[in-house]
This record gives C-alpha cells, sequence and structure tokens, in this order.
C-alpha cells in the first residue's frame, strides 16, 4: 500500500503497513508514486485529479472530498458522502461510555484487499470493519 501523507505521519503509517508514504504537500508527488493501483481513495482536498493517473485502466477511485474526477480509461470514479445522524451518534456514544459497543473486525491478509473493497462498496461487507494486514 501507497500513503500519501504530511510528513509529520510518515513514520505512523509505516508502523501501520504502508511501504511507501509520499508527501501530498509536495507539488509533484504524483510523480513520485509508481502507478498502476487496483484502487485509489481520497482524502486530501485538490488531490484526486493527480491521483486519477496513477490509478490502472479499470480500476476505481474514491473521493472523500467532493473532488472525484470525471470517469475515464474504464476507471469508475465517485464522491462518498456519509449523512450525518445524530440519533445513531448519541446511541453509539452512549454504548462507547458503557462499554457495550462491540465491533466485529474481520482481519484479511493485504492481498485480499480489492476484493475485502469490492464487498465494501457493493454493501456485502455484512456490517463487518474490514482490517487489512501483511499476511
Amino acid at each position: 500500500m501507497t500513503a500519501t501523507a504530511s510528513a509529520a505521519a510518515a513514520e505512523r503509517l509505516l508502523g501501520l503497513g504502508a511501504r511507501e508514504v509520499v508527501d501530498y504537500h509536495d507539488p509533484n508527488w504524483s510523480a513520485k508514486v509508481r502507478g498502476g493501483f487496483d484502487a485509489a481513495l481520497i482524502i486530501a482536498t485538490s488531490t484526486a485529479d493527480a491521483a486519477l493517473p496513477l490509478v490502472r485502466d479499470g480500476g476505481r477511485l474514491c473521493s472523500l472530498t467532493s473532488d472525484a474526477p470525471p470517469e475515464e480509461r474504464g476507471i469508475t470514479s465517485w464522491d462518498l458522502y456519509v449523512e450525518p445522524n445524530a440519533a445513531q451518534l448519541v446511541q453509539l456514544a452512549e454504548q462507547a461510555a458503557a462499554g457495550t459497543l462491540k465491533l466485529a473486525p474481520e482481519p484479511l491478509p493485504l492481498s485480499e484487499g480489492p476484493a475485502a473493497f469490492a464487498r465494501v462498496v457493493t454493501g456485502r461487507a455484512g456490517g463487518k470493519k474490514i482490517v487489512l494486514t501483511r499476511a
């Protein structure tokens, strides 16, 4: 996995399993990344256009920052929005405070990442949180 982040976050991301961390503050960050990715998740504003050429033909790009570029080369590109729900957040906060909030993550080897991603985006993950780990 390659991640873009600030230089201050690089060590933490490498510790979490990133093989490469590129500083997105560098205006030429995308030229320093080897492309051909199956998917890109955009969480830094104004980086989606630079990330699109790094995604392989037929891949996927999802932006959390409302700047998904138009689809090209068979790449599915979309913006993901989360609808805030105050009642659900209150319920989750109450469960967390009471110690009754249960999460059932599904650890998977990193090699299963593309299949896991496909299950999540198609709503077939069964409500589980998927955690990719080194094999």
